[in-house]
């Protein structure tokens, strides 16, 4: 683990290079850090080499950039991981699909619950 963890910090000015502050990397949201999480363990795992997903990374942040894209950082590393996922048969498109409902259900659950009442 080590050696992946001081892979990513190395590439700290590189494409893919994760967002700091203070030298310490920066997660907006909780789903980012989990997200990141899952990236490193899946690697750490043998499912795929940091260097592939790295690569998969600097397209969607690529495409992120052009005219009319929008996606933030972490926007794009889970669009990444996904697609390395797919393209892997790590899972399939129904696995990831089923979990982003059952995330979403569960940001409803735990928020206001006056957002599900209509005027």
């Amino acid at each position: 683990m080590a050696n992946l963890v001081q892979r990513i910090a190395a590439d700290a000015n590189g494409p893919a290079a994760i967002p700091r502050r203070n030298g310490e990397p920066v997660f907006n949201e909780p789903w980012e850090s989990r997200v990141f999480g899952m990236a490193v363990g899946l690697c750490e795992r043998g499912f795929y080499d940091w260097d592939e997903f790295r690569e998969r990374l600097i397209t969607e942040i690529s495409s992120a950039d052009e005219p009319g894209g929008t996606s933030t950082y972490y926007e794009s590393f889970l669009k990444a991981l996904e697609r390395l996922m797919l393209d892997k048969c790590i899972c399939r498109r129904e696995e990831l699909d089923r979990c982003a409902i059952d995330t979403q259900l569960r940001n409803v659950e735990n928020s206001d619950p006056t957002i599900l009442v209509k005027d």
